[in-house]
């Protein structure tokens, strides 16, 4: 078998919600000044960690992480997508998640699907569970196979027999770094980079006998 390890972005990708980030927002009522944040780190006058620490200092009153958990538990799987991670299963691939997204929600959809690897942003706590402003910087979402590569040398396997998923131009470097890259849905920036383009989950299926 070619390929080892089949890496799937998150938001968009695993789940319906387009990003883990807009539901918490969305449920401050800061979506506003959360999108000048996002509009700021892409145009390069911030870093991955400092835009996390911008919008979480959206969040008030300052939440506790139980209640980051209850607004990120009301999340739906793309269609398909428990029977993609249950085939790639059976044919003995190792399956993971690499997001910019919040870990929460990621090892929530982990759960849910048997996923055995989550790379995901966190949330740093204080001693009473309060959210401390920090966040917790482990994937770049423009850079998600530095995180994916961090997997692949602790478990023996090299990038090139990984296979990359995701749907929006957040995932081209992911794509680039990868075996097969994977894109799914409507991104014709990312349908540039990919080996592949499939519609949807469905379609997905059919690659099951290729890999």
């Amino acid at each position: 078998m070619h390929y080892k390890l089949v890496a799937f972005d998150m938001d968009g990708t695993l789940v319906v919600e387009p990003n883990s980030w807009e539901i918490i927002h969305y449920h401050f009522r800061v979506m506003e000044k959360a999108a000048e944040n996002l509009k700021a780190w892409e145009r390069g006058e911030i870093d991955y960690p400092e835009f996390m620490r911008r919008d979480i200092s959206l969040w008030k009153p300052r939440p506790r992480i139980s209640q980051i958990e209850e607004i990120l538990s009301d999340f739906k799987l793309a269609p398909n997508a428990s029977e993609v991670v249950r085939g790639l299963h059976e044919k003995g691939y190792q399956v993971a998640i690499v997001s910019g997204g919040v870990d929460i929600l990621a090892q929530k959809v982990a759960n849910r699907l048997g996923i055995e690897y989550v790379l995901a942003n966190g949330l740093e706590t204080d001693g009473r569970g309060y959210l401390t402003g920090e966040g917790i910087f482990r994937v770049d979402p423009r850079r998600k196979h530095e995180a994916l590569k961090g997997l692949t040398d602790r478990l023996g396997i090299r990038m090139g027999e990984c296979v990359g998923v995701g749907d929006s131009k957040y995932d081209i470097g992911l794509l680039k770094n990868v075996g097969m890259g994977v894109a799914i849905g409507k991104d014709e920036v990312l349908a540039r980079v990919a080996d592949v383009v499939i519609e949807d989950f469905e379609d997905f299926g059919m690659l099951l006998d290729y890999l």
